[in-house]
């Protein structure tokens, strides 16, 4: 059978049109089975990760936290000590106290956050502030200590954790009723950064809650009650044994 030539044109473009296509779809097959893939290979990971990962992301965090509050606050660090932000930091992080200083009387968990924000407290609120997050989240995923992981992740624990953060956060972010608020003399950009350190903490917080077997409306609901909570007025809830 001869082919008319007219059509040999039109058949040549037909045929590149479906090589073409075929390409694309098997492009695109590839593409979805590779993000399939990786998406196992994250939720195998999130199921799997243990409470010293997860607390070594938090303590991370809250060096960087420290950074930026002494940043725009030099006159709590000097109330410390003469050496550098960074000197100070690698010293309360990776030093032989336990997170028990003798110029916060001590104190950790609550205790140590509140009183960061007593009025009457001359010390370093910053110091101060950051053993209490620091020994706060090391029991919230069931350590002993921030090298000792011994007990299970209890979803309660770290649930009234991520609402004493956000009572934290806001009694940071805003300097109601307080003569010298921590953030006296941050910059606008300077708060912004501290205001997205704390949300990322609180956002992992909830993603190691996933792993923990609660679904996306069991947190959610968990949200509403922090956003339903007087964030002025609330009291910063100790963790249970």
């Amino acid at each position: 059978m001869t082919v008319p030539a007219m059509t040999i044109p039109k058949l040549a473009t037909f045929i590149t049109l479906c090589l073409i296509s075929q390409v694309c779809c098997s492009a695109a097959l590839a593409k979805q089975k590779s993000a399939q893939h990786q998406s196992k290979i994250v939720n195998a990971e999130t199921r799997t990760i243990a409470p010293r990962q997860a607390f070594k992301m938090q303590s991370d965090t809250l060096r960087k936290l420290m950074l930026q509050l002494y940043e725009c606050n030099p006159k709590d660090l000097h109330k410390s000590t003469k050496v550098s932000a960074q000197e100070l930091v690698q010293w309360v992080f990776e030093g032989p106290f336990g997170w028990k200083f003798e110029a916060i009387k001590q104190l950790q968990s609550v205790n140590a956050i509140s009183l960061s924000f007593d009025e009457n407290y001359q010390g370093d609120r910053v110091l101060s502030l950051i053993t209490g997050l620091h020994t706060m989240l090391v029991k919230a995923y069931g350590g002993e200590n921030e090298f000792k992981f011994t007990k299970r992740i209890s979803p309660e624990n770290l649930q009234l954790a991520i609402q004493n953060i956000e009572v934290t956060k806001f009694k940071l972010l805003n300097t109601f009723n307080h003569a010298d608020p921590i953030n006296t003399d941050c910059s606008n950009n300077q708060i912004k950064e501290i205001e997205n350190t704390l949300t990322n903490t609180i956002k992992q917080m909830h993603q190691h809650l996933l792993t923990l077997g609660h679904d996306g409306s069991t947190i959610e609901n968990a949200r509403e009650n922090i956003s339903a909570v007087d964030l002025q007025s609330a009291e910063l809830t100790e963790l249970h044994d």
